[in-house]
């Protein structure tokens, strides 16, 4: 186990109840004698060659900001001697953040992603929160805040597809150079509505070319890379190098576990892919990791399967990515992914490599 990157979920709590989210939402929070035990038996394995991400999770983790703190002080003091490149994270909807938190936030340097749909953002999120995210976005551009880095993520449905392209360039025009989309995949899309993706992706490649010759630059973050991946296909590294500890102390391969795990203690699911209580795995460290972690082996591309086909017979097995735990809450199974991610992802890629294809053409 060599991490880059430990998850605290510092909470299940959240003030949100986004039509899109999976979370069980719980008043569950992180006490501080786990977050001790945690970050005691953790800062070993950080790796010392790279970056190691300290990312805090929830429900809303900034609900849970006395955590944040507590844990940031404490890996702060260890890592005085050995100077381990050490990156804290966050994701947030923004409604907790005060001055206080900025200030913290950016003298901490801070890698903070906002949830904001853009124009979707009051019938997917919270009602009447829009002009308070434009309003927190500015602030967290702002000069004084330059330690943070700042990105935001919008995520889609069929119902809010139609305001795709125009809340991504009203986000982008705000000023937030990192922007990512994600579209949701746990309930249907009609034919309707994947033909109004289409359009909708037309659109932001069109947009985004004209951002590439005026100023160089692709603010769109799935649009960035040539390649969705490096052609070898992908397998999931959660155990590996990532771990996540639960509220209620469960540790597991990545935080979706977590989600995808909560009320299943009797699944075989659960006895496969929890590494169980904080105590129990640091006082059996030696036993329980190699035999979970080879669960965890298999979680790739290549093994997973749709109910049209093996994955390892898709064409676009290499390039395909696919989150097994995310496709689980529709299919009751790790490893089934839904037609319906395939379709979605082939739209997807079919759009980025057109958007490549001619911005290669073009003389900037």
């Amino acid at each position: 186990m060599k991490l880059a990157n430990l998850t605290l979920i510092v909470t299940d709590d959240c003030n949100y109840h986004c039509s899109y989210c999976f979370q069980k939402k719980q008043k569950n929070y992180l006490n501080h004698e786990i977050i001790k035990r945690a970050v005691d038996f953790f800062y070993p394995f950080f790796i010392e060659d790279g970056d190691v991400y300290i990312v805090f999770y929830g429900g809303e983790p900034l609900l849970a900001f006395g955590q944040i703190e507590y844990a940031v002080s404490l890996i702060r003091k260890k890592n005085k001697v050995e100077r381990k490149k050490i990156i804290f994270s966050l994701t947030t909807n923004g409604s907790p953040v005060t001055e206080k938190m900025l200030r913290y936030l950016n003298a901490h340097r801070f890698s903070v992603m906002l949830s904001c749909d853009g124009l979707a953002q009051d019938i997917s999120r919270k009602p009447g929160t829009m002009l308070q995210m434009q309003d927190l976005i500015g602030q967290f551009l702002s000069p004084a805040y330059s330690g943070i880095k700042f990105s935001s993520n919008s995520v889609f449905t069929p119902a809010t597809i139609p305001r795709f392209f125009e809340s991504l360039r009203y986000i982008i025009e705000l000023g937030v150079p990192e922007v990512q989309f994600s579209l949701n995949t746990i309930e249907p899309w009609n034919r309707s509505a994947l033909t109004i993706l289409e359009k909708e992706l037309k659109k932001l490649a069109d947009y985004l070319l004209f951002l590439y010759k005026d100023k160089g630059t692709i603010p769109v973050v799935n649009y960035r890379n040539a390649k969705s991946s490096p052609g070898k296909g992908f397998f999931c590294s959660a155990g590996r190098d990532r771990i996540s500890v639960s509220p209620n102390g469960d540790v597991h391969g990545c935080f979706l576990f977590h989600d995808y795990l909560t009320g299943k203690e009797a699944s075989e699911d659960y006895r496969n892919y929890s590494f169980g209580k904080l105590d129990h795995f640091i006082k059996r460290f030696d036993s329980v990791y190699p035999a979970i972690i080879e669960n965890y082996s298999i979680l790739r591309q290549s093994s997973f399967f749709s109910d049209e086909q093996f994955c390892f017979l898709c064409d676009a097995v290499k390039e395909c990515r696919v989150c097994p735990v995310i496709a689980a809450h529709s299919t009751s199974f790790i490893g089934k992914i839904p037609t319906r991610i395939c379709t979605l992802n082939r739209i997807k890629e079919r759009e980025r490599k057109k958007f490549h294809e001619t911005k290669e053409n073009l003389h900037v």
